[in-house]
């Protein structure tokens, strides 16, 4: 994937697939444990939030309880992932991006950055 090296973030194109498929701004986070994505995109594709699946999570100011949720299967870059875990909780609408693309489903893979060059590959 091709990115502007000056762009302060960067965003991925990522197709989450329930029953149906829905496209999802989501920006790259290798500083997130989970994938983390706003509760109507999760509403949109159908998947139901169980009372009995919160976990903690922190915030820049504090610690909060989050759905905990099993997205059946993301694709990014012609690569799949099945079952991945995400959380739910909405990001503040001037970040631009719905949500996050964080560990649970990077680290199957290796991504490598070239900040320079503008080049993230997937592998």
């Amino acid at each position: 994937m091709k990115f502007s090296p000056g762009n302060p973030i960067l965003i991925a194109n990522v197709k989450l697939k329930t029953s149906k498929t829905v496209v999802a701004k989501l920006a790259i986070d290798t500083g997130a444990s989970l994938v983390m994505l706003p509760q109507w995109l999760t509403y949109e594709l159908g998947i139901k939030i169980d009372p009995a699946k919160y976990l903690q999570t922190s915030t820049a100011s504090s610690i909060i309880k989050v759905p905990q949720v099993v997205i059946p299967e993301i694709i990014w870059l012609e690569k799949s992932v099945k079952r991945v875990t995400a959380i739910v909780k909405d990001l503040p609408s001037e970040t631009g991006v719905d949500g996050l693309l964080g560990l649970s489903f990077l680290k199957h893979f290796r991504l490598d950055i070239d900040f320079r060059k503008g080049i993230l590959t997937l592998t």
